[in-house]
């Protein structure tokens, strides 16, 4: 009996669950919450010749010489900075930018602010896709083998120690962006309809935002089966008509998305061309890529918002990353001065099973 009750009470929330748009009427449609989302990360031994972009520490001690210090000042800088005598030195980063010859705030005017010139990632391998079509100068996805990929946003930043990592291996900068978001901001909901999911055929893919944040269990992981409200607020909706084939979904044609974030990390993910991968997992969870191109001003904004504590213990030399997002970018150039103003990005995401229901419908309960 405790079986029959069980299915019983799912069938009754299930009846009470309503599809996050209007679409025609499927066979199915199973929903999840978004509970990871970062930059699909793939750095590996040999990917930046030379070695990784200096610690911040040391990479303070180089910024100096193009504040115009004589060498003397700059050694008796270094020597207070490994005595613990850092009150001067930052004091000095912190105003580094120069607007008419006098200091400025380096991270909210990084133009003003010297080139360090950090290095890019050198690598063969990113995950992603083939965005503009034309695949020279691309990486190859380790996972597909699609040659071409654009995937800027790794090259820029892939020397850079807080952006290294796997998929596995979490970088630190975004593990501590959705550790501070994943409990705060409203979560992310997603719904698959397809006729048959054992069979290959058109879905329709369905992103929204909830009222809710993530629910968590007591060790912080994602809870299963938690029920959510659907924000009716349109500028999160998005909805496309997919292919499913041997368990893979995919757009067959690029499209655009849009999902208001936090100004933590950005205050929305603005995606055009975008393209998706997502895959199906037997214990009932989705996981995927999602790629396309992505204001790098927005990215921006997320770094330099925390100042000179964001630079020194996570992002590294805050202007440095302008500089790298600015010379990498490569789409949506500006008509008037050609500077690129997106850069090409891969994201990759998992789910955890919910249930979803409109935000009238709850407030009725």
């Amino acid at each position: 009996m405790p079986g029959v009750a069980r299915f019983l009470a799912v069938s009754a929330l299930a009846l009470m669950t309503v599809p996050m748009a209007a679409k025609p009427a499927a066979a199915e449609t199973r929903t999840y919450v978004i509970s990871w989302f970062a930059q699909a990360s793939y750095s590996h031994e040999g990917d930046c010749p030379g070695g990784q972009n200096p610690e911040i520490a040391a990479q303070y001690i180089k910024n100096l010489a193009a504040l115009g210090l004589p060498p003397a000042k700059i050694e008796e800088l270094a020597r207070k900075q490994e005595d613990g005598e850092t009150t001067e030195l930052r004091d000095l980063m912190n105003s580094r930018a120069r607007i008419d010859g006098q200091p400025a705030n380096p991270f909210t005017n990084p133009a003003a602010v010297a080139d360090p010139k950090l290095k890019a990632m050198e690598s063969r391998y990113a995950y992603g896709f083939n965005l503009d079509g034309k695949g020279a100068g691309g990486f190859e996805d380790p996972e597909t083998h699609e040659q071409g990929v654009n995937h800027a946003l790794m090259r820029a930043l892939g020397c850079v120690h807080g952006f290294r990592g796997t998929l596995q291996g979490r970088p630190t900068y975004w593990a501590w962006g959705w550790g501070q978001l994943k409990d705060s901001q409203p979560a992310w909901l997603m719904s698959v309809s397809a006729d048959d999911f054992a069979k290959d055929g058109p879905v329709t893919i369905v992103f929204d935002r909830a009222l809710e944040h993530i629910r968590s269990n007591v060790d912080g992981s994602p809870r299963a089966e938690a029920t959510y409200r659907i924000d009716p607020d349109p500028r999160s909706h998005n909805e496309f008509k997919a292919v499913l084939k041997g368990g893979v979904i995919s757009l067959p044609a690029p499209a655009t998305l849009r999902l208001m974030q936090n100004p933590l990390v950005a205050p929305e993910v603005r995606l055009t061309q975008t393209h998706f991968r997502f895959k199906m997992g037997a214990d009932g969870t989705l996981t995927g890529f999602i790629g396309g191109y992505q204001p790098w001003s927005d990215l921006y904004f997320g770094f330099a918002a925390g100042g000179p504590t964001m630079e020194i213990c996570i992002v590294g030399d805050i202007p440095g990353l302008y500089y790298l997002l600015k010379r990498h970018a490569d789409g949506a150039p500006d008509p008037v001065t050609g500077q690129n103003t997106a850069i090409s990005v891969t994201y990759y995401f998992e789910t955890t099973p919910a249930f979803v229901v409109s935000a009238d419908l709850r407030r009725k309960q």
